[in-house]
């Protein structure tokens, strides 16, 4: 991918991150918990490929999403995010759109007990095989959401 993140700190506010490959985050693998932060406030995250998080692999570590895209990446899950952590997901705004996944999640993929907050104006749509696959995460939504095509598990 093109940015690894082990206890520290990421921002994007503009720019694109395009056409990376990798096992796992295509665009940005995140590590550690309680210690490594993602923060999308803008930018673009489009056409990166990985077997997990083609957009975004987060293990164990902070994201907020306020801003920006995630779309046009492939994964075999979580095409957008691949989101396992027991730290929390706090998604307010910008756009998970157009990922495709050949497994689960093509939007967002979430397990391991992890907290995720859905709110403001994000829009998670037109994903393939699930907007949202989640299995045993705490889901807290803070506004009216459409959701379509998602998969909950164990929830």
């Amino acid at each position: 991918g093109a940015f690894c993140v082990v206890k520290g700190t990421l921002t994007i506010t503009g720019g694109q991150i395009a056409g990376n490959k990798a096992d796992r985050g295509g665009a940005i693998y995140c590590e550690n918990p309680g210690s490594s932060w993602i923060n999308l406030n803008g930018g673009k995250i489009s056409g990166n490929s990985a077997n997990k998080g083609g957009g975004i692999f987060m293990y164990n570590g902070y994201l907020t999403m306020d801003g920006g895209s995630i779309t046009g990446n492939t994964a075999k899950n979580g095409a957008g995010v691949y989101w396992e952590s027991r730290d929390a997901g706090c998604f307010t705004g910008g756009k998970i759109t157009g990922n495709k996944a050949s497994g689960e999640g093509g939007g967002v993929y979430g397990a391991d007990w992890g907290k995720i907050y859905l709110g403001g104006d994000v829009k998670i749509t037109d994903n393939s095989n699930g907007n949202l696959y989640l299995s045993e995460n705490d889901v807290n939504i803070h506004n009216t959401l459409k959701i379509h095509l998602s998969h909950f598990h164990t929830n």
